[in-house]
């Protein structure tokens, strides 16, 4: 029988038993939201995940169901400049843009730039609710004509 493999450093490689039993688990959920996970420890323990770990978890076997590669990591509390970049999804100089116009605060290490993860995210959500707001106003110009 196969089985996802837990490589060293956290790493885990998903077989396509494991795909194929998140992808059946997703259709059945359908457009349903998943509302509460439980789980039995061996002593017969049970817990139930708060909504926040629902809702991660829900995620990770969407993208385990749809194949390809994932990573679920954790990140330092302080980034530099180019893993702010990253997870802005933005280049190096757009962050020091948002540094120069005050929308991100550095903290200065030395000559170097870093910024707090906290800030960063705020940052994305942010740009997130603006893009999403730029795009229910496109899609209400359209239904009024």
């Amino acid at each position: 029988m196969a089985s996802s493999t837990l490589l060293t450093r956290g790493t885990v490689l998903v077989d396509e038993e494991t795909q194929a039993l998140a992808n059946k688990a997703v259709q059945d959920v359908g457009d349903d939201k998943i509302a509460r996970l439980m789980f039995t420890t061996e002593s017969g323990h049970e817990v139930e995940l708060p909504a926040r770990l629902v809702e991660l978890l829900a995620g990770v076997m969407s993208r385990v169901a749809l194949g390809g590669s994932m990573s679920v990591q954790t990140m330092p509390d302080l980034l530099t400049t180019s893993a702010a970049a990253e997870l802005l999804g933005v280049s190096r100089p757009t962050v020091m843009k948002l540094i120069r116009d005050g929308s991100l605060t550095p903290v200065m290490a030395g000559s170097h730039h870093r910024l707090h993860l906290r800030d960063v995210i705020a940052v994305r959500s942010e740009r997130e609710d603006a893009r999403r707001d730029a795009v229910d106003a496109l899609l209400s110009l359209g239904k009024n004509q």
